[in-house]
């Protein structure tokens, strides 16, 4: 008898349902509140806040995104006056926040924060720690 295949109770399948409802409210929040910015960018934008000076490449492999996303990404907010890029040699450039760039960052984080929180709520601190152990474990099986 071969197991039947439910893919509401595929973890696969959890996982991106999960990740779409969080992307979907801070786009949604972005919105509401007046932030001409994707959730997209505002990752970009937040790594940036964390680790100025990134180069395109650095971006793309930590964000998980394909160098032709993040380039045009990265051209938005850059005619949108948040970034900026330097050339630290022929191919490769540093990418900083403008001062427009840390303005919007500083306002935007607590929504980050906020919905962070929103999405643990009702967890204990044990079951958040486990919830982290498992999804890196799970991420660690296909890497």
């Amino acid at each position: 008898m071969t197991k039947r295949y439910d893919i509401e109770k595929s973890i696969g399948f959890i996982i991106y349902r999960t990740a779409l409802a969080m992307k979907a409210t801070l786009h949604r929040t972005l919105k509401e509140r007046g932030f001409d910015i994707t959730p997209e960018q505002y990752g970009i934008l937040n790594l940036l806040w964390e680790k100025e000076g990134l180069s395109q490449q650095e971006i793309s492999k930590i964000l998980f995104k394909d160098k032709p996303n993040v380039s045009r990404m990265l051209d938005a907010l850059e005619r949108k006056k948040l970034i900026s890029r330097q050339a630290t040699d022929r191919r490769r450039y540093s990418i900083s926040l403008t001062g427009a760039g840390k303005t919007l960052i500083e306002k935007t984080r607590p929504i980050g924060l906020e919905l962070g929180e929103k999405a643990i709520s009702g967890l204990l601190a044990r079951e958040i720690e486990a919830l982290e152990s498992m999804l890196n474990k799970i991420y660690g099986n296909f890497s």
